[in-house]
Order: C-alpha cells, then structure tokens, then sequence
C-alpha cells in the first residue's frame, strides 16, 4: 500500500473514530472525557517506565490477552465498559505510532478501536432493549393483575354486604364458619354476573378464595373482624 493511500484511509478511520466520540459526547450519558483520562495515565504511565518501543509492544500484547476476560465479563457478568476502554487505548496507540510515521500500523490500531467500540455500543443496546423489555412485561404483569383485580370488586362488595346482612347476633365463631354462612348467596350472586363483565371466580373453590383476599384486601379483612368472634 502506498505512503498516500495508507495516510488517507487512516485518516477515514480516525475521522470516523472521533465522530463515534463526538455523538457519544453529546448524548451525555457516557463519561468519556473520564474514560479517555484514564486511558491516557494509563498508557503515560507504561510508556514512561518502559519506553515507547516497548510500550507498544507490549501494550498490544497485553491488550490481546485481555479481550477474553473482557468478553466473559460482558458475557456473564453484563459488564461491557471494558470494550470502550479497550477501543480508547487501541485509539491511543494509533495516535503515538501515526505521529512517527507509522501508519500502516495506524490504521491497524484503528480498525481495533472501531471493533471494540462496536462490541461496546452493540453490548449496551442489547442491554437497553432487554431492559426495555423486561420493563414492558412487568407493565403488563401488573397491568393484567390489577385488570383481574378490578373484576373481582363487585363480588368482594357482595361479600362485605352479606357479612353485615347475614351476621348472627353473636357473630360467627370462625372465618371458615362465616363463609359457609354466606357461600349459598354469594353462589347465586355469582351465577348471576352479567355476562359481560363475570368475575371469572369458580363457585365450588370460593373458601379458598376468600382466605386469599383476606390475607391481602384490608377492607375484606377489617369485614371479616368485625363478623367474626376474636379469639
């Protein structure tokens, strides 16, 4: 490859590079001045103690060496911000070898930073849509429990009116007796729902179904205290 064609193309990828940057800059959600800084104490810091010959070398080695750690990280753990850093030392280094002319070797470290940034941006959308995602069906969890619930209002109303109707004069003696006391009404009440609007509840599990409430819709139980003796 020619001294021209290498300049240009390096020239396209760095271009390229910052403007993936730049975007990330603006949308403000990812500190890159931060992550940029610690790249570059990072990379001063062995440049120095080694010398930029060695620095580089192994510099690349180590950061070789580290690409599966950080894909099990990404992988396993859902840690994937190693990627951009990754793509930020890579982007460094094509920066110190383009300014002693090596940049055959600038374009290399380039395509490495492209890659890894690519890793990191399709790692966090991947992780945004699986958030969004989860999200949505928690809502509709919710939104399906609370429309089940709405429907059950009427009967519970119908329970409370038939507690307070029906109640003896000494109240009943337990919870299991006050169901029974009202079960034969409230079976009939049921059968009768309009048809638009049932409740969807099985008449013949209705014991079971009322100690559930209980246990969950205060109004129910404040009902059932005041209709049932306390022991």
């Amino acid at each position: 490859m020619k001294r021209s064609e290498a300049g240009a193309i390096f020239n396209e990828l760095n271009d390229a590079f910052e403007l993936r940057l730049d975007e990330l800059k603006k949308e403000g959600k990812v500190p890159t001045g931060k992550y940029r800084e610690e790249v570059l104490r990072f990379c001063g810091e062995r440049e120095e103690e080694y010398g930029i010959e060695y620095f580089l070398e192994e510099s690349t080695q180590f950061l070789k060496s580290e690409t599966a750690f950080i894909r099990v990280d990404a992988v396993l753990q859902g840690r994937f911000d190693k990627y951009l850093y990754m793509s930020l030392c890579y982007y460094h280094l094509a920066s110190v070898v383009s300014d002693r002319e090596r940049i055959t070797d600038g374009c290399k470290y380039l395509q490495y930073a492209m890659y890894f940034y690519g890793k990191w941006q399709g790692s966090r959308e991947y992780k945004e849509w699986a958030g969004e995602k989860e999200k949505n069906e928690k809502d509709r969890l919710e939104n399906a429990r609370a429309g089940k619930e709405e429907k059950y209002i009427p009967v519970k109303c119908e329970i409370i009116r038939l507690l307070h109707s029906r109640k003896p004069m000494g109240k009943w003696s337990s919870v299991s007796k006050a169901i029974e006391g009202i079960q034969h009404d409230l079976y009939i009440f049921i059968t009768n729902e309009p048809k638009d609007k049932p409740s969807g509840l099985e008449p013949d599990n209705l014991d079971r179904t009322i100690k559930s409430w209980i246990k969950k819709d205060r109004y129910l139980a404040f009902a059932f205290s005041e209709a049932v003796t306390k022991k």
